[in-house]
């Protein structure tokens, strides 16, 4: 049963530009160091990032100035809230179209977003909310060590 006393939130919108994942592992970074999360810093500021990127080129053209983003209506949406052990980070962008794993040749120089997001998460998917769009989710799981305030525990033996 989840305990949703131990439940927060957050969301939020970013302009369909390349900036937006740096923006986006910010916001996640802040927001897992309010959670005295640290244990997750790198793990969950890697997956925004693939996620975000991801959400902008099924978006928009990622070759936009700055202005230009900021006038266009296009947005994408990166969420997290956390629940028991786990962080689930959820990015929201306006196309339908399902993320799908590629499998890229050693000498093409992207394509394992979702690969990375496979292997360093518990689980993710995709879903179709009613309002349009799609929500591409993850599951990070709690390091096994973690204790409270971030310090990671010791067995002795």
């Amino acid at each position: 049963m989840v305990d949703l006393t131990m439940r927060r939130q957050n969301r939020l919108e970013l302009c369909v530009h390349p900036g937006a994942a740096f923006l986006a592992r910010m916001h996640v970074r802040r927001t897992l160091i309010g959670w005295e999360r640290r244990d997750l810093l790198d793990t969950a500021g890697l997956i925004a990032s693939e996620l975000v990127t991801n959400a902008i080129k099924a978006t928009g053209d990622i070759t936009v100035s700055h202005e230009e983003a900021m006038l266009s209506p296009d947005l994408v949406t990166i969420g997290m809230y956390r629940t028991g052990p786990y962080v689930v980070i959820e990015v929201w962008d306006g196309d339908r179209t399902p993320p799908a794993p590629k499998n890229p040749s050693d000498d093409e120089e992207g394509g394992r977003g979702l690969l990375l997001v496979e292997l360093m998460c518990r689980g993710w998917g995709y879903r179709w909310p009613v309002t349009g769009g799609k929500v591409v989710w993850c599951v990070i799981a709690a390091d096994p060590g973690h204790t409270p305030g971030g310090k990671r525990s010791r067995t002795e033996g």
